[in-house]
Protein backbone atom coordinates (compact mmCIF):
# COMPACT_ATOMS: atom_id res chain seq x y z
CA UNK A 1 0.00 0.00 0.00
CA UNK A 2 2.30 2.94 -1.25
CA UNK A 3 0.02 5.40 0.02
CA UNK A 4 0.52 4.39 3.75
CA UNK A 5 4.29 3.17 3.51
CA UNK A 6 2.55 -0.57 4.84
CA UNK A 7 2.86 -3.88 3.48
CA UNK A 8 -0.02 -6.49 3.64
CA UNK A 9 0.57 -10.12 3.29
CA UNK A 10 -2.97 -11.54 1.73
CA UNK A 11 -4.17 -15.14 1.02
CA UNK A 12 -6.85 -15.43 -1.91
CA UNK A 13 -8.71 -18.35 -2.59
CA UNK A 14 -11.03 -19.05 -5.65
CA UNK A 15 -13.96 -21.50 -5.41
CA UNK A 16 -16.25 -21.94 -8.72
CA UNK A 17 -19.67 -22.51 -8.76
CA UNK A 18 -21.40 -24.55 -11.64
CA UNK A 19 -24.99 -24.91 -12.76
CA UNK A 20 -26.53 -28.67 -12.88
CA UNK A 21 -24.86 -28.51 -16.77
CA UNK A 22 -21.46 -28.02 -15.25
CA UNK A 23 -21.50 -24.71 -16.90
CA UNK A 24 -19.51 -21.74 -14.38
CA UNK A 25 -22.02 -19.47 -12.93
CA UNK A 26 -20.35 -17.96 -10.61
CA UNK A 27 -16.53 -17.68 -8.12
CA UNK A 28 -16.12 -17.27 -4.41
CA UNK A 29 -13.46 -16.00 -3.41
CA UNK A 30 -12.32 -15.77 0.06
CA UNK A 31 -9.57 -13.13 1.25
CA UNK A 32 -7.88 -13.13 3.75
CA UNK A 33 -5.19 -10.75 5.95
CA UNK A 34 -2.15 -12.99 7.09
CA UNK A 35 0.16 -9.60 7.87
CA UNK A 36 0.40 -10.57 11.38
CA UNK A 37 1.48 -13.92 10.90
CA UNK A 38 3.90 -13.46 7.70
CA UNK A 39 5.32 -10.73 10.16
CA UNK A 40 5.83 -13.33 13.12
CA UNK A 41 7.30 -16.05 10.79
CA UNK A 42 9.42 -12.96 9.68
CA UNK A 43 10.83 -12.14 13.20
CA UNK A 44 11.33 -15.95 14.28
CA UNK A 45 13.82 -16.60 11.23
CA UNK A 46 15.55 -13.25 11.62
CA UNK A 47 16.32 -14.45 15.76
CA UNK A 48 17.31 -17.80 14.41
CA UNK A 49 20.09 -15.89 11.74
CA UNK A 50 21.41 -12.71 13.32
CA UNK A 51 23.79 -12.52 16.61
CA UNK A 52 21.31 -10.24 19.17
CA UNK A 53 24.33 -8.33 20.06
CA UNK A 54 25.72 -7.01 16.86
CA UNK A 55 22.48 -7.71 13.83
CA UNK A 56 25.06 -9.56 11.69
CA UNK A 57 24.82 -13.48 10.64
CA UNK A 58 25.20 -15.72 13.41
CA UNK A 59 27.58 -18.79 13.05
CA UNK A 60 24.79 -21.47 11.75
CA UNK A 61 24.01 -18.81 8.91
CA UNK A 62 27.89 -18.18 8.20
CA UNK A 63 27.91 -21.95 8.15
CA UNK A 64 25.14 -22.77 5.60
CA UNK A 65 26.04 -19.21 3.74
CA UNK A 66 30.09 -21.10 3.28
CA UNK A 67 28.61 -24.39 2.37
CA UNK A 68 26.31 -22.84 -0.43
CA UNK A 69 29.33 -20.67 -1.72
CA UNK A 70 31.72 -23.46 -1.12
CA UNK A 71 29.45 -25.53 -3.61
CA UNK A 72 29.06 -22.74 -6.18
CA UNK A 73 32.46 -21.85 -6.42
CA UNK A 74 33.57 -25.63 -7.38
CA UNK A 75 30.86 -25.62 -9.78
CA UNK A 76 32.24 -22.54 -11.59
CA UNK A 77 35.66 -22.59 -10.46
CA UNK A 78 35.91 -18.98 -9.55
CA UNK A 79 37.60 -17.99 -5.94
CA UNK A 80 36.21 -17.93 -2.40
CA UNK A 81 37.89 -15.75 -0.66
CA UNK A 82 37.13 -15.91 4.06
CA UNK A 83 38.15 -13.37 6.48
CA UNK A 84 38.73 -14.12 9.85
CA UNK A 85 39.02 -10.48 12.11
CA UNK A 86 39.41 -11.08 15.83
CA UNK A 87 39.59 -8.27 18.13
CA UNK A 88 43.01 -7.76 19.87
CA UNK A 89 43.57 -8.23 23.28
CA UNK A 90 39.62 -8.56 24.06
CA UNK A 91 39.80 -10.22 27.35
CA UNK A 92 41.79 -7.38 28.60
CA UNK A 93 39.22 -5.18 27.36
CA UNK A 94 36.71 -6.64 29.15
CA UNK A 95 38.52 -6.50 32.64
CA UNK A 96 40.07 -3.08 32.11
CA UNK A 97 36.45 -1.28 30.79
CA UNK A 98 33.64 -3.76 31.83
CA UNK A 99 31.53 -6.22 29.92
CA UNK A 100 29.29 -3.45 28.99
CA UNK A 101 31.72 -1.44 27.47
CA UNK A 102 32.90 -4.26 25.90
CA UNK A 103 29.12 -5.12 23.98
CA UNK A 104 29.68 -1.63 22.77
CA UNK A 105 33.13 -2.35 21.10
CA UNK A 106 31.74 -5.28 19.65
CA UNK A 107 28.99 -3.71 18.29
CA UNK A 108 30.99 -0.85 16.65
CA UNK A 109 33.36 -3.40 15.12
CA UNK A 110 30.40 -5.70 13.81
CA UNK A 111 29.58 -2.52 11.93
CA UNK A 112 32.63 -1.65 10.49
CA UNK A 113 32.40 -5.29 9.27
CA UNK A 114 29.07 -5.00 8.13
CA UNK A 115 29.77 -1.99 5.91
CA UNK A 116 32.11 -3.68 3.66
CA UNK A 117 29.72 -6.61 2.84
CA UNK A 118 28.29 -4.90 -0.09
CA UNK A 119 27.61 -6.99 -2.61
CA UNK A 120 24.41 -9.09 -2.55
CA UNK A 121 26.21 -12.57 -1.66
CA UNK A 122 28.98 -11.28 0.50
CA UNK A 123 28.32 -11.80 4.59
CA UNK A 124 29.59 -10.56 7.04
CA UNK A 125 28.89 -12.75 10.66
CA UNK A 126 29.84 -12.84 14.29
CA UNK A 127 31.52 -16.42 14.28
CA UNK A 128 31.92 -16.19 18.33
CA UNK A 129 33.08 -13.89 20.95
CA UNK A 130 35.34 -11.36 19.33
CA UNK A 131 35.46 -13.06 16.01
CA UNK A 132 34.35 -11.80 13.20
CA UNK A 133 34.12 -13.54 9.44
CA UNK A 134 33.36 -11.94 5.86
CA UNK A 135 32.63 -14.56 3.13
CA UNK A 136 33.64 -12.88 -0.39
CA UNK A 137 32.25 -14.78 -3.27
CA UNK A 138 34.52 -14.48 -6.36
CA UNK A 139 37.49 -12.69 -4.78
CA UNK A 140 41.07 -13.41 -5.41
CA UNK A 141 43.20 -12.96 -1.76
CA UNK A 142 45.01 -9.81 -2.89
CA UNK A 143 41.64 -8.70 -3.31
CA UNK A 144 40.24 -9.71 -0.06
CA UNK A 145 43.87 -8.46 1.40
CA UNK A 146 42.48 -4.37 0.27
CA UNK A 147 39.30 -5.60 1.85
CA UNK A 148 40.70 -6.33 5.34
CA UNK A 149 42.95 -3.52 5.78
CA UNK A 150 40.63 -1.17 5.15
CA UNK A 151 38.81 -2.89 8.03
CA UNK A 152 41.35 -2.93 9.93
CA UNK A 153 42.02 1.05 9.34
CA UNK A 154 38.47 1.92 10.10
CA UNK A 155 38.58 0.47 13.41
CA UNK A 156 41.47 2.29 13.96
CA UNK A 157 39.90 5.08 12.95
CA UNK A 158 36.84 4.36 15.46
CA UNK A 159 39.99 5.32 18.06
CA UNK A 160 38.44 3.16 21.15
CA UNK A 161 40.23 3.82 23.65
CA UNK A 162 41.87 0.72 25.46
CA UNK A 163 44.81 1.47 27.80
CA UNK A 164 44.91 -2.03 29.23
CA UNK A 165 48.42 -2.80 30.46
CA UNK A 166 50.16 -5.42 27.98
CA UNK A 167 47.53 -3.69 25.28
CA UNK A 168 47.98 -0.23 22.85
CA UNK A 169 46.38 3.01 23.49
CA UNK A 170 43.08 1.90 21.14
CA UNK A 171 41.40 -0.42 20.11
CA UNK A 172 42.94 -2.97 16.50
CA UNK A 173 42.24 -5.96 15.00
CA UNK A 174 44.00 -8.69 13.53
CA UNK A 175 43.02 -10.25 10.17
CA UNK A 176 43.29 -13.62 8.51
CA UNK A 177 42.59 -14.12 5.02
CA UNK A 178 42.67 -16.98 2.95
CA UNK A 179 41.00 -17.17 -1.22
CA UNK A 180 40.48 -20.85 -2.82
CA UNK A 181 39.46 -22.06 -6.12
CA UNK A 182 37.53 -25.75 -4.73
CA UNK A 183 38.68 -28.71 -6.69
CA UNK A 184 38.61 -32.33 -6.36
CA UNK A 185 40.96 -32.52 -3.53
CA UNK A 186 39.38 -30.75 -1.12
CA UNK A 187 36.86 -33.57 -0.32
CA UNK A 188 33.81 -31.75 -0.93
CA UNK A 189 34.32 -28.75 1.80
CA UNK A 190 35.40 -25.39 3.03
CA UNK A 191 37.59 -27.05 5.65
CA UNK A 192 40.79 -26.32 3.69
CA UNK A 193 39.51 -22.92 3.38
CA UNK A 194 38.63 -22.73 6.71
CA UNK A 195 41.86 -23.74 7.73
CA UNK A 196 44.17 -21.69 5.66
CA UNK A 197 41.97 -18.40 6.93
CA UNK A 198 42.55 -19.68 10.67
CA UNK A 199 45.98 -19.85 10.57
CA UNK A 200 46.39 -16.69 8.72
CA UNK A 201 44.62 -15.29 11.32
CA UNK A 202 46.98 -17.20 14.49
CA UNK A 203 50.09 -15.57 12.85
CA UNK A 204 49.15 -12.18 12.55
CA UNK A 205 48.87 -12.77 16.54
CA UNK A 206 51.94 -14.31 17.14
CA UNK A 207 53.68 -11.05 14.34
CA UNK A 208 52.40 -8.41 16.57
CA UNK A 209 48.31 -8.08 16.01
CA UNK A 210 46.92 -5.48 14.30
CA UNK A 211 47.76 -6.62 10.70
CA UNK A 212 46.55 -8.58 7.94
CA UNK A 213 47.81 -11.76 6.75
CA UNK A 214 47.34 -13.79 4.09
CA UNK A 215 47.16 -17.34 4.44
CA UNK A 216 49.46 -17.88 0.33
CA UNK A 217 52.14 -15.52 2.31
CA UNK A 218 52.73 -17.11 5.74
CA UNK A 219 56.10 -18.05 4.91
CA UNK A 220 57.41 -14.94 3.69
CA UNK A 221 55.77 -12.65 6.50
CA UNK A 222 57.76 -14.72 8.77
CA UNK A 223 60.84 -14.10 6.50
CA UNK A 224 60.71 -10.57 6.15
CA UNK A 225 60.78 -10.40 10.08
CA UNK A 226 64.01 -12.76 10.23
CA UNK A 227 61.96 -15.82 11.67
CA UNK A 228 62.79 -18.84 11.44
CA UNK A 229 61.02 -20.88 9.15
CA UNK A 230 60.24 -23.71 11.72
CA UNK A 231 58.47 -21.03 14.10
CA UNK A 232 55.87 -20.72 11.50
CA UNK A 233 52.87 -22.33 13.92
CA UNK A 234 50.99 -25.23 12.30
CA UNK A 235 47.34 -25.20 11.19
CA UNK A 236 45.42 -24.85 14.03
CA UNK A 237 41.44 -25.68 14.86
CA UNK A 238 38.67 -23.63 14.69
CA UNK A 239 37.79 -24.70 18.30
CA UNK A 240 41.92 -24.44 19.95
CA UNK A 241 43.27 -22.09 22.43
CA UNK A 242 44.74 -19.15 20.25
CA UNK A 243 46.38 -16.07 21.72
CA UNK A 244 43.78 -12.89 21.92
Amino acid sequence: MPKLGSQLYLAIDAGPIHDEAGHLIAVVETLRDLTDQKRAEMALKELATKDGLTGLSNRRSFDQMLMSEWARAHRTQKPLALLFADVDHFKLFNDHHGHQTGDECLRAVASVVSRHAVRPLDLASRYGGEEFALILPDMDCDTACVIADEIRCAVMALQIAHGAVGAGDHVTLSVGVASHIPGAADGGGPDRLLGAADEALYVAKRLGRNRVICAERVLAEFASLGREAAAVPAPVQRKSARVR
